[in-house]
């Protein structure tokens, strides 16, 4: 096997190793476009509840203004706020991590970008030297095909 030979078979196996991190980052998008989405849902949600929580306990309230409250009745209220509370909690942990888990995504696209940017550089310098070979190789070739042809006409030295 020549140099040549060599050069184009690690070509070739550094453009598989090319593709292969293409593939990476198709993946890496994926999951980052859904991440996202998740911390979008997770967003709405939070809001969406709080929205809700406001509109309750205003309504509860303004119920109450104007006449005698009975302690069950403001019980039963604090409880309902409390379990409101809660999910509030929830909700934001939620968030927190759907966000988090955005935040890891999109590092890893980050650092399949960066790979798939040094495994280009790679199949790119190989792919220059392979045309800089069969450059100078055409060269050889033809100065060759012309002794020949001087040869075969048996010109004098």
């Amino acid at each position: 096997m020549t140099d040549h030979d060599k050069i184009v078979r690690l070509r070739e196996l550094r453009r598989r190793r090319e593709d292969r991190a293409l593939q990476e980052v198709i993946k890496g998008h994926g999951a980052e476009r859904r991440a996202a989405a998740a911390a979008q849902d997770a967003s709405t949600a939070l809001r969406q509840h709080l929205r809700q929580t406001a509109d309750a306990e205003n309504a509860a309230f303004g119920s109450l203004v104007g006449r005698p409250v009975k302690v069950d009745s403001l019980r039963r209220l604090q409880g309902r706020f409390e379990a409101a509370a809660g999910k509030t909690e929830e909700l934001r942990d939620r968030q927190k991590a759907a966000d988090a888990d955005k935040d890891h995504r999109t590092s890893e696209l980050s650092a399949a970008r960066r790979h798939h940017h040094a495994r280009q550089m790679a199949v790119t310098k190989l792919e220059r030297l392979t045309e800089m070979l069969n450059r100078r190789g055409a060269r050889r070739r033809l100065a060759l095909s012309e002794l020949v042809e001087e040869d075969e006409r048996g010109s004098p030295r």
